[in-house]
């Protein structure tokens, strides 16, 4: 790989094309490169420098971000309200710290590293199974099933190809958390992802009892705003008996409006 450089305006319209502000105050480098040097890259620990990397050797694709403290917060704060609340609704749930998202066939280091990742109900049962017998049955399980949840915590217009290499990896859900003021009080979107399917926004999670958006944003505020664990806890709990009370209501004035019927 040879690095050139450049001076004058030309060198600094280049650098601005390249580099973006997320809206939480994220930096992020996109660079393009064939992809033989992506996979050289790939070699590289990138993430002493920047937390997120991503490389995408097919579509020749370097992406490098630098994650501001408001988004380190929110994603620490997502990973808090997930595990409570798949607990409390799926009896089982296992988060994947450092998790790289790629085809088994991709060259190792590439791939994609997204804010959380985690396994739900069955799968995280089944993924503690191959913990038990050691970090080789670990890793092909993983890289076999891809998570039944991805979230992100900033995504810019530079790097909106992510959702569809996670819709091609198989991953059902991502739920993308935005905040575009960056005064902390976030606003959610959910997506089911099916592989070569334009991504479909969801009222509800799929894979998380129903519960919504705004659920969602509600308990990342009390989160944000507790300074004990049993607080935290509480703070999701709460939320998480109000929407399975509303859905017991739901199904109980479908099975009065039946017998009516």
């Amino acid at each position: 790989m040879n690095i050139v450089a450049k001076d004058g305006s030309r060198a600094e319209t280049e650098r601005q094309a390249t580099m973006h502000t997320g809206p939480l105050g994220s930096t992020i480098h996109v660079l393009h490169a064939d992809p033989q040097t992506v996979v050289e890259l790939a070699s590289i620990d990138w993430n002493r420098s920047f937390r997120r990397v991503y490389l995408d050797p097919v579509r020749g694709l370097i992406t490098l971000m630098a994650p501001s403290r408001l988004h380190e917060e929110l994603a620490r704060t997502l990973d808090h309200v997930v595990d409570v609340a798949a607990s409390a609704l799926t009896g089982a749930v296992k988060g994947l710290l450092a998790a790289r998202l790629r085809e088994p066939t991709a060259p190792p280091g590439t791939g994609m590293e997204p804010d959380c990742a985690f396994y739900v109900g069955e799968q995280a049962r089944a993924y503690r199974a191959v913990l038990a017998e050691g970090k080789e049955a670990a890793d092909a399980f993983f890289d076999a099933n891809a998570p039944d949840l991805v979230v992100e915590v900033e995504i810019t217009s530079a790097d909106e190809s992510k959702i569809e290499r996670y819709a091609d990896l198989g991953v059902p859900e991502l739920w993308l958390l935005q905040d575009p003021d960056g005064s902390g009080t976030p606003r959610a979107e959910f997506r089911a992802l099916r592989p070569r399917t334009a991504p479909r926004r969801l009222a509800s999670s799929n894979v998380l009892g129903g519960l919504t958006p705004d659920d969602v944003c509600e308990a990342v505020a009390g989160v944000r705003l507790s300074v004990t664990r049993d607080e935290r806890t509480a703070a999701v709990a709460r939320i998480v008996r109000r929407r399975q009370r509303a859905c017991v209501r739901v199904r109980e004035a479908e099975a009065s409006y039946a017998r009516s019927g």
